[in-house]
């Protein structure tokens, strides 16, 4: 098992990419007035500029989230609430925002009201429909369900098992996939839950995730 990282470092590194990211939107600007007003190629280039600052703004906060989740404070959470809109609420914000052309998102089914933290679950959500835009081709699909001891909150895609399940089991390594499955793991287990790879038969194989979490 990989040792945790120091809340307090996580906290100091999330407060030195802030600062780093202020220095970028700066520059931005500044090259901004020299890029051609009528270049296709320069609008492009400054568009994926700035949103790749704005996705190391977002990854800053999701640091200083995560430090004070391990920090064990205890979660504030809202009275029991149909998860289904705040999924799709979550989901579509970040599908927004990162989907490639021609993806398309589905949110299915349906789950008992349940209590959460609502803003560290809905950032949950969106970490790991980022990380499905990031290998998905065709089709995302975000399905709820329930038993009579959990629910359960599987994303699956196209083109995206077996790169998923590596950042999975990878979830240490310093990439922007593990970060953001590190961040939503650590969420779903303060909702004393967990982030799992179901068992699949073939049918079910693009499964990639599920959160599942206790009624």
């Amino acid at each position: 098992m990989h040792p945790k990282p120091d809340p307090r470092f996580l906290s100091v590194t999330a407060h030195d990419l802030r600062g780093a990211v202020g220095v970028l939107d700066g520059a931005l600007k500044e090259l901004s007035r020299e890029l051609p007003k009528d270049s296709p190629e320069a609008a492009k280039l400054y568009q994926m500029m700035g949103r790749s600052s704005q996705r190391l703004l977002l990854l800053g906060d999701r640091l200083s989230s995560l430090a004070k989740l391990m920090d064990g404070a205890d979660l504030e959470l809202s009275e029991p609430m149909e998860l289904a809109a705040l999924v799709k609420e979550a989901a579509t914000r970040a599908f927004s925002a990162h989907a490639r052309r021609n993806l398309q998102l589905r949110v299915e089914g349906g789950a008992p009201p349940l209590a959460v933290h609502v803003q560290s679950f809905a950032a949950a959500i969106s970490e790991l429909t980022v990380l499905f835009c990031s290998f998905s081709q065709q089709e995302l699909v975000i399905t709820l369900s329930s038993d009579e001891q959990a629910v359960h909150i599987e994303f699956a895609s196209d083109n995206s098992g077996e790169s998923v399940r590596r950042a999975l089991r990878e979830r240490s390594a310093t990439t922007q996939a593990n970060a953001g499955i590190a961040f939503a793991e650590s969420v779903v287990q303060r909702h004393r839950g967990t982030l799992a790879l179901p068992e699949l038969d073939n049918e079910r194989a693009k499964t990639a995730v599920a959160l599942i979490l206790p009624r």
